[in-house]
């Protein structure tokens, strides 16, 4: 694979931040009264939280405003560190950096908080440009702000005009989950998909993966050797 520019998802890619967001949830849903179901646990891995409490837990209007108010309270004090990074990612992103890969982190995070975790594990030296969300549906920025990143589309729109990448063909987004495939070919870029997350094959390839990554190790493999 021969492409310059190297888009990485943080939640089920980078590290495994399941406890820190399992632990924001069921904090969420206590405080509202609802019972967690731990059979959901692993799907809400990914995904915006609007989804969850809408789909996953039937949540509507400002319900679901209050929740995510809720989940990012307990998740900016304590969850956005119950969380830890792959075995063999830091070695994946410096062999990238040291091939001359252009790293850039595309998360569906709200962007400050993203950044506090990958500076909190040393990882922020391998990325030459990071970007998140800007607003989390709890009212941080207006509907009707045209400049609004809402979904990992809008991220990776963002990544390629604010980077001035006019060939996305030459870019690839690595992410675990249905929402990174399917907005790399929005955005005419590549996707690899990786199945150490939380999602799984079928999933991805539905999504419409170009690879996959069964390790860590892989991404290596893939983006340098093929």
């Amino acid at each position: 694979m021969d492409k310059k520019y190297i888009l990485f998802d943080l939640d089920g890619t980078l590290t495994d931040s399941y406890e820190g967001i399992i632990n924001a949830l069921k904090y969420s849903l206590s405080e509202l009264g609802i019972e967690p179901v731990p059979e959901t646990f692993r799907s809400v891995i990914g995904p915006p939280l609007q989804f969850t409490y809408e789909n996953v837990y039937g949540l509507k209007g400002d319900d679901i405003n209050l929740a995510i108010k809720i989940f990012r309270e307990y998740y900016s004090d304590r969850g956005k560190f119950e969380n830890y990074v792959y075995p063999g990612i830091e070695e994946v992103l410096k062999t990238l950096y040291a091939h001359g890969k252009k790293l850039m982190l595309c998360t569906a995070k709200p962007e400050h908080m993203a950044i506090q975790i990958i500076e909190h594990f040393g990882l922020s030296q391998y990325f030459c440009f990071m970007a998140g969300v800007t607003e989390d549906r709890v009212g941080a920025v207006a509907e009707a702000d045209p400049n609004a990143r809402r979904s990992k589309t809008d991220v990776i729109r963002y990544i390629l005009k604010t980077n001035d990448i006019k060939d996305p063909e030459n870019a690839v987004m690595v992410g675990d989950r249905y929402y990174d495939m399917t907005s790399a070919k929005e955005m005419s870029a590549q996707a690899l998909g990786v199945l150490y997350g939380y999602g799984s094959k079928e999933e991805l390839l539905k999504g419409g993966a170009d690879y996959l990554a069964e390790t860590v190790e892989d991404i290596t493999r893939i983006i340098i050797e093929q």
